[in-house]
């Protein structure tokens, strides 16, 4: 026995696995998932909630009820199920109804729990596969990102943390499901935060009961789990081997030979993604286009897997970026762009007295306190006659602009960066900044007009500013 309490014979441990299931579209999936764990030589229970019974066959207890009227409410069912059984098991796993997990999934879990802190649980991240038998990862996508400053030795394992901590599943030892119990954040109402309903009830060991997720970065394949509906795949920006370039300069930071570092907060707690900093953002064509065709080099700012950079290389510019963090950065490096790593300011200082022909910074002004103070540092390092793009959400937009002006909802947190994470900013207000700073805006663009409510949803009605849910400006300096 070691200290997850476990005698190591997996003969003699008691798993409890709780499944949530809404309706019949993942029958087939469910019944397989169900199949694993009953295969595994542990002493296994299943227990599926749902909103209705399901014929599971025998060993399978079915209950049927929502926690509350919200249909989405449902995998929150599983938390007093694990709860009451708390003294009667080993391990607890919660799962939604498609994931792949197996025998040697469980067995890496404990052996990585045995060498973690008491607040460190091993998380796991899941994959799909494409046509071409690619995988390609669920979790990174948007603004979701490793933690650069997370990397930790733990005994024979390096861990690090990513900031999405959703998979559809965990597992907890018996004495970490004790402690979240303790903790008042795992036997809840069901509820929202920073993740939605499903998403909520499968993270909050991790976001309310004062325990972290970790990735065993050392040991990646014990730690991926199928999303067997492969139903992403298309979409999915990050393949497996691209993952695994950054988790390699993951463990180049903890040797030693790779710095540690963020360019800025790239997120915010309250608002959709959409509003965020993506690290997969895709390039362009309004920004491409508004880059003057006699520019030799240009500066970005933001730069996340860089794909931008590299369209700029091709068309024959000499690309600098500042990168969002110097773990997504490497890969922009690997390309031949030269990247420079730190904090904003430490960047803009490196830089010195360059100036470049074009300056480029995209969907990062409003995550600023201050979005005029980086829009002056950008200025300064345009050349005479060079140009500055930028671009962000229109949050003059009129459906966001009615929300916030009357505080609906979360809109109402808009008012205060303090509280939001969001400075209001667009062409109206940055361009008294640009004219002050000896510069001037020759062109702004309003882009994106797909109408998200009402019986128009879907149709794409331009109406300037009061559609667009993105604009663009250029200025000349």
């Amino acid at each position: 026995m070691d200290n997850t309490g476990i005698t190591p014979d997996s003969h003699r441990i008691r798993l409890l696995v709780a499944i949530a299931s809404y309706g019949e579209k993942n029958m087939h999936f469910l019944k397989q998932v169900i199949r694993n764990y009953q295969n595994m030589a542990m002493a296994v229970d299943v227990v599926v909630v749902s909103e209705a019974p399901k014929d599971l066959g025998n060993g399978v207890r079915v209950q049927v009820g929502l926690p509350s009227k919200n249909p989405w409410s449902l995998p929150f069912a599983h938390k007093d199920i694990l709860a009451k059984a708390v003294d009667s098991y080993d391990l607890f796993v919660y799962s939604e109804d498609d994931l792949g997990v197996s025998e040697a999934n469980i067995k890496a879990f404990l052996r990585a729990t045995a060498e973690l802190k008491p607040d460190e649980i091993a998380g796991f991240l899941r994959y799909e596969v494409d046509q071409s038998g690619a995988w390609l990862l669920t979790e990174p996508w948007g603004h979701y990102h490793w933690k650069t400053e997370s990397v930790r030795r733990r005994g024979a394992y390096t861990v690090a943390e990513f900031t999405n901590e959703h998979a559809g599943f965990y597992i907890l030892t018996q004495t970490q499901l004790k402690r979240a119990i303790a903790s008042g954040g795992f036997l809840r109402e069901p509820y929202t935060g920073r993740y939605s309903w499903p998403e909520t009830a499968a993270t909050d060991p991790y976001t309310s009961c004062g325990f972290r997720k970790v990735i065993c970065i050392s040991d990646i394949d014990d730690f991926l789990i199928h999303h067997m509906p492969n139903r992403y795949a298309d979409g999915l920006p990050v393949s497996l081997s691209a993952f695994k370039e950054q988790i390699q300069t993951l463990l180049e930071i903890q040797d030693g030979h790779h710095p540690a570092s963020i360019l800025c907060a790239v997120e915010s707690e309250f608002f959709p993604s959409r509003w965020q900093k993506s690290y997969y953002e895709k390039p362009n064509d309004e920004w491409l286009r508004m880059i003057p065709d006699e520019a030799k080099t240009v500066l970005t700012i933001g730069c996340g897997w860089g794909a931008t950079e590299e369209k700029l290389k091709q068309r024959g510019l000499k690309v600098t970026t500042l990168p969002l963090d110097s773990v997504v950065g490497k890969q922009a490096a690997r390309q031949g762009i030269e990247t420079i790593y730190g904090e904003m300011d430490e960047c803009f200082n490196t830089l010195g007295e360059r100036s470049f022909d074009c300056v480029l910074l995209t969907n990062l002004l409003h995550l600023q306190p201050d979005p005029k103070i980086l829009v002056e540092h950008c200025i300064r390092k345009v050349v005479k006659g060079g140009t500055l793009i930028l671009s962000g959400p229109n949050f003059d937009r009129a459906p966001w602009f009615i929300r916030r002006n009357f505080s609906t909802g979360e809109f109402r947190r808009l008012r205060r960066f303090d509280s939001s994470g969001i400075s209001i900013c667009g062409p109206g207000t940055l361009a008294e900044c640009i004219d002050k700073n000896g510069s001037h805006v020759v062109a702004v663009r309003w882009l994106d007009h797909v109408i998200e409510q009402g019986w128009l949803r879907g149709s794409r009605i331009s109406l300037g500013r009061f559609t667009a849910r993105q604009w663009i400006l250029q200025a000349r300096c």
